[in-house]
């Protein structure tokens, strides 16, 4: 399936970059007793330092920009100014994973709010499996302070998806010639006729793949730029395997890691990924040319015929997980 032989960032996981700042750099936090915190759960304590009142309140699946710092014990752990380079960050706001995980207090927040969150230290590293630095012990909690300045709904990044590709398959129409057309025609029909012999609907894009999604991932949307790690087994419309990691047979059975959206793969990975969220199971059925088009693929021991020229291709696909 290969052309070549092969930020947005969950709020739950800030605390993988604790050790990325200097763990001698100190800092203020605030006043003890100073404020009155109310408690969302055991690990997670919140109080409104500013509270706009303003309308909108983020959504799972919505990206949120933030200004927000980390410290424990007087030490910055993360500073979105200095990740940024003085810019606010951008997060995908995802179900909490865990207690103590700040995307519950994040979703109490309307834009210009500003809060103080503090979490329990243990909590966050036994989550995210990552030893506790030496100047932090249980029973310590890690202060984040967030300025929420914009949210941009879960709606809006699809319409921008979806605006993009429409614009880049525009440029790709413009380049196209009449046979191109003509098999893209051919290869919608036999699709259409093994939709109907099987009895399932699945989803057609602006592309003209089509994909169906069995069991639905969590987190953010795979993006163009994340290393994506995949399982995947490939076959065509009569049922024959060509290609699959799933099975000795071919030779490799490891998860298989791209960076997505870099052409490292057909074109109908690169796309049909954006459609899935870690843990994601899908189906892509992809036509000849967003496949591997009028370039045949030369057979194996486990798959002699090889990929002909002009093959639509389908793909039962796992997106194991993303990340950077």
């Amino acid at each position: 399936m290969f052309k070549k032989i092969t930020f947005l960032l969950s709020a739950s996981f800030i605390c993988l970059f604790a050790t990325a700042q200097n763990p001698k750099a100190t800092a203020p936090t605030a006043p003890k007793n100073v404020y009155a915190f109310k408690t969302i759960n055991p690990k997670l304590q919140y109080v409104f330092i500013q509270d706009k009142p303003t309308k909108g309140h983020p959504q799972v699946g919505d990206d949120v920009m933030l200004r927000m710092i980390a410290i424990c014990n007087n030490r910055f752990m993360y500073s979105s100014a200095q990740v940024n380079k003085g810019k606010p960050g951008v997060f995908s706001i995802s179900k909490s994973a865990f207690q103590g995980d700040i995307a519950d207090a994040l979703m109490l927040m309307t834009p210009g709010d500003s809060l103080i969150c503090l979490v329990d230290a243990k909590a966050m590293f036994d989550y995210s499996k990552k030893p506790m630095p030496d100047y932090i012990k249980p029973g310590d909690k890690i202060q984040y302070n967030i300025r929420l300045v914009s949210i941009k709904s879960k709606t809006e990044l699809q319409k921008e998806r979806e605006d993009a590709l429409k614009k880049a398959m525009d440029q790709q129409s413009a380049t196209e010639n009449t046979n191109v057309t003509a098999l893209s025609a051919t290869d919608d029909k036999a699709l259409q006729e093994y939709f109907t012999s099987k009895h399932i609907t699945p989803i057609k894009t602006i592309s003209g793949m089509y994909y169906s999604i069995q069991k639905e991932g969590t987190g953010s949307l795979a993006k163009a730029g994340d290393n994506v790690v995949m399982n995947y087994s490939g076959y065509f419309l009569d049922g024959t395997v060509f290609d699959s990691n799933l099975d000795s047979a071919f030779l490799h059975v490891e998860p298989l890691t791209f960076a997505l959206g870099t052409g490292m793969v057909i074109k109908g990975w690169d796309e049909g990924i954006t459609y899935l969220k870690p843990g994601s199971k899908a189906t892509f059925y992809i036509p000849s040319s967003l496949a591997y088009g009028a370039q045949s693929r030369p057979g194996t021991a486990a798959n002699p015929r090889g990929i002909p020229a002009n093959s639509i291709l389908l793909f039962d696909v796992e997106l194991v997980s993303t990340g950077h």
